[in-house]
């Protein structure tokens, strides 16, 4: 079964099945895409770029693999961008260009995965999920909440592409997990993800915590030697009132 749809090249992101994600267009073509998509009552296929700074994509700028995505909520900004709720559908692999003007079409095989869990996958799942709550907690940019929702998440390419989804990562690494077809290697993938992860989080939260300790230690010595100063101020008061005393005898 292949599809053909029009295709929405991204900058700095990868858009995964079943995601929910704000875009924000804003080149001609990308505009004159959605709209298309908006008419004919099409998905769209989102790929991201291999260098962000490219203005008009060639095929040989995108990615072989992206997500068929479906538009949502869309606004028409004052400037004339668009903004626009979309959400992750399925993987696709981009199988032909069928034309880049006046915005690009292509035709793309879409990929199931099986959701059935194993003994692997529900393994991995676990060592994930453990990674995964760590991280929330060290994290102070991901909400609470993102590792109950995980929690609830019982397959195994979800749950690896909603992890990979929250963590911040490069493109090109979203985009390896995006590529991992096989679930179980795909959960392996994104574990090293967490690990690596949660060792720089581990590495900055000791180095907070050094830092709060030298603070607190410089502001005990601050106020330690502005006691002082008051005591010898108030002691030499003292030795003065009693040398007065003392003439006077």
């Amino acid at each position: 079964e292949v599809i053909e749809a029009p295709l929405l090249p991204l900058r700095d992101m990868v858009m995964f099945p079943r995601m929910v994600t704000p875009l924000f267009v804003g080149r001609d073509r990308s505009i004159e895409t959605i709209e298309v998509a908006n008419e004919r009552g099409e998905p769209l296929i989102t790929v991201a770029q291999r260098d962000a700074d490219v203005m008009e994509p060639s095929p040989e700028d995108l990615f072989a693999f992206g997500a068929e995505v479906d538009i949502g909520r869309m606004l028409r900004m004052p400037d004339g961008t668009i903004s626009m709720l979309s959400q992750g559908l399925r993987r696709v692999q981009i199988v032909e260009y069928v034309h880049l003007e006046p915005y690009i079409r292509v035709r793309a095989l879409p990929i199931y995965e099986a959701m059935e869990k194993t003994p692997l996958t529900e393994a991995l799942m676990r060592a994930v999920l453990a990674l995964f709550e760590k991280v929330v907690q060290l994290n102070r940019n991901l909400p609470e909440d993102a590792y109950v929702f995980a929690m609830n998440v019982d397959e195994p390419g979800w749950l690896a592409d909603l992890v990979a989804q929250a963590l911040d990562l490069e493109v090109g690494e979203r985009q390896d997990v995006l590529e991992t077809l096989d679930v179980a290697a795909r959960l392996q993938r994104v574990s090293v993800l967490l690990a690596k992860e949660l060792d720089v989080l581990e590495l900055e939260d000791r180095i907070h915590s050094q830092v709060q300790q030298e603070l607190d230690k410089a502001q005990r010595e601050y106020f330690l030697r502005e006691q002082i100063k008051v005591i010898q101020s108030e002691l030499g008061e003292t030795d003065v009132y009693a040398q007065e005393v003392s003439e006077l005898r």
